[in-house]
């Protein structure tokens, strides 16, 4: 029983609907408003990548675009978004970093976040050289 992705036209939203046979796509409805006016789309597909290839496609340049300043504040907000998108990926401590600048502390990490973020793409690549095995979405 496939899951198809829909654009509802009533309430404007994208919606998921289990649908039991393909035969009985038009009698499809929207789960928010029950309304019948939908638009089938293309949903996102998955590709399983190695951990090697997800550290590849980390782009340091952009993510350090993406550091609004020198400042503590700057710096925490900054180490958020990356423990959010990386931390599970690095294995790193993204998050503490940015919870040690909300309280007053100023880890040393913040003078050179590009030595950092390479940094500990650098560990979790050596630690995931071993792993050939992992692979994950």
């Amino acid at each position: 029983m496939p899951i198809y992705t829909f654009n509802c036209n009533d309430c404007d939203r994208k919606v998921d609907v289990l649908v039991r046979t393909r035969s009985r796509i038009n009698e499809a409805t929207c789960p928010a408003c029950n309304g019948s006016n939908l638009h089938q789309i293309v949903a996102r597909v998955a590709r399983v990548r190695s951990a090697g290839e997800r550290l590849d496609n980390i782009d340091v340049d952009a993510e350090l675009g993406q550091l609004e300043g020198k400042d503590p504040a700057a710096f925490s907000r900054w180490a958020r978004k990356m423990g959010t998108q990386f931390d599970s990926e690095l294995g790193s401590d993204f998050q503490e970093l940015a919870d040690r600048a909300d309280a007053g502390d100023d880890p040393i990490e913040r003078f050179d976040a590009e030595h950092t973020l390479r940094y500990r793409i650098d560990q979790a690549r050596n630690q995931s050289a071993g792993d050939s095995d992992d692979f994950s979405i």
